[in-house]
């Protein structure tokens, strides 16, 4: 959306946005640090915008021509999706806002996506729950409904999987949640320095802004999540940056 500069945080407000969105800078900037080709943060602002936003954390699209997204991009991009979440709890001892309801949405959709429609995840396998719940498809390739002839069993059947993949999802999430708060306490001269100098100025970019990021670390938790032991592919949402 765009900025709206007749309406400024005050106080606490402003304060919290500034380390949230100092949170995804950090994040995003140790994925970027670890997966080659990735596009890096430009910009941070704390001005409200049109959509609703309270601040947001500028990261262009990739200058590649890309129609696939690895295993290990997505895995970065949940974690950066939750930095900001996670520096709230950080710095603020456990005490989160209501700022990452987008943030959790995006993360939450993307990790469904990958469990239960990319067949990127080792328990549930290369299965479509779509197709599965639907039926299977017809000879033109459209859904066939379980209709009247639905049996008990394909009911528990489709019930189990929709539980299972529900549970792996959240176990997806709450993983790439504790990584995104590993690399915020691995970080935090950045993470408060950044979120005190965008507190005051209420933008940052250039080179101030890359002053501070060059400082940020990656933890082993980070590697290990990113890299995991996937190597699958996904068609790249549009939209996504």
């Amino acid at each position: 959306g765009i900025e709206k500069k007749t309406a400024k945080l005050k106080g606490c407000e402003k304060a919290v946005v500034a380390r949230h969105e100092a949170g995804h800078a950090v994040v995003g900037t140790a994925v970027a640090n670890l997966l080659h080709g990735q596009p890096r943060v430009e910009k941070l602002s704390i001005l409200p915008r049109s959509g609703g936003a309270l601040g947001f954390t500028y990261i262009p699209p990739t200058n590649e021509d890309r129609y696939l997204l690895f295993i290990d991009e997505l895995r970065g991009r949940l974690v950066t999706l939750l930095g900001g979440r996670a520096a709230e709890e950080v710095i603020y001892s456990g005490r989160v806002s209501t700022g990452a309801l987008d943030d959790i949405r995006r993360a939450t959709d993307m990790a469904y996506k990958a469990v239960a429609e990319y067949g990127l995840n080792q328990t549930i396998g290369p299965l479509s729950l779509a197709t599965v719940s639907g039926g299977g498809m017809d000879e033109s390739g459209g859904g066939v409904p379980w209709g009247r002839d639905q049996t008990d069993q394909e009911r528990n059947l489709q019930g189990h999987l929709v539980d299972l993949v529900q549970r792996e999802v959240k176990a997806l999430l709450q993983s790439a949640h504790e990584v995104a708060l590993s690399v915020v306490r691995a970080n935090p001269t950045v993470l408060e320095g950044l979120g005190a100098h965008l507190e005051e100025n209420e933008k940052v970019e250039g080179e101030e802004l890359q002053k501070w990021l060059k400082l940020v670390v990656a933890p082993k938790e980070l590697i290990i999540f990113v890299e995991g032991k996937q190597e699958s592919l996904l068609p790249v949402q549009a939209g996504s940056g």
